[in-house]
């Protein structure tokens, strides 16, 4: 697909499981953890037990656009993964 929506000549994948980083070289764990801990989750202050559960790019072949928030991730807790629980999940945006 070319135009707006291909992604200017930059690969544009989707992803699931795994790390990322947002914004310019953030880690999506840190976020992840912060914002956790902000809502009273202090349990899931470590960052290495934060994991992507899905990264959808902006600007894709598939024309998603993400009003202005550009690139969404959805994390989730490792553990909490494995137990099918996904209440704790956290947005990110960038």
């Amino acid at each position: 697909m070319t135009g707006p929506y291909a992604g200017s000549a930059t690969p544009q994948v989707h992803q699931m499981l795994g790390h990322a980083m947002i914004q310019g070289g953030l880690s999506c764990r840190a976020e992840a953890s912060s914002l956790a801990a902000s809502q009273g989750f202090g349990d899931l202050d470590d960052l290495d037990g934060w994991i992507v559960l899905a990264g959808l790019r902006a600007g894709s072949a598939t024309g998603r656009v993400f009003w202005d928030a550009s690139d969404l991730v959805i994390m989730a807790p490792a553990a909490d993964v494995a137990a099918r629980r996904f209440d704790r999940c956290v947005l990110l945006s960038g």
